[in-house]
């Protein structure tokens, strides 16, 4: 955490707050339910399909099967949709972050705008 420039990608709390006294910006992805549980399902079944690598080279691959286990993507999704959303929309009101720009992005047209920002 020493370089000038990173990125941080993902969701471990556990390293929230180390990672967070360094951190200046946070864009958060807060898109729908309905929109985060179609994306989650059309990915798995996509996977599963086509056996793609989640991360190559480590043989872990979407399945049916895992697609209707308590391992499912799917059911993570939908038993943790709202306690994420709860519990970020807490640290972006958290005075302990106060120094963190909070960017939230609640659709594609948003994100895509933030992206590539009107010239003029």
């Amino acid at each position: 955490m020493k370089l000038d420039k990173w990125v941080l990608d993902g969701n471990y709390p556990r390293s929230t707050p180390v990672k967070w006294k360094a951190v200046d910006t946070i864009i958060w992805i807060d898109y729908s339910f309905p929109r985060t549980l179609y994306q989650a399902i059309t990915r798995a079944l996509n996977r599963s399909l086509t056996k793609q690598e989640l991360w190559p080279g480590t043989g872990n691959r979407e399945s049916f099967g895992k697609l209707f286990s308590k391992d499912s993507i799917v059911l993570w999704t939908i038993k943790t949709y709202y306690k994420n959303k709860a519990k970020y929309s807490q640290l972006a009101a958290d005075e302990a972050y106060k120094h963190i720009k909070f960017v939230r992005l609640k659709n594609p047209r948003e994100c895509q705008g933030y992206l590539d920002p009107p010239t003029i």
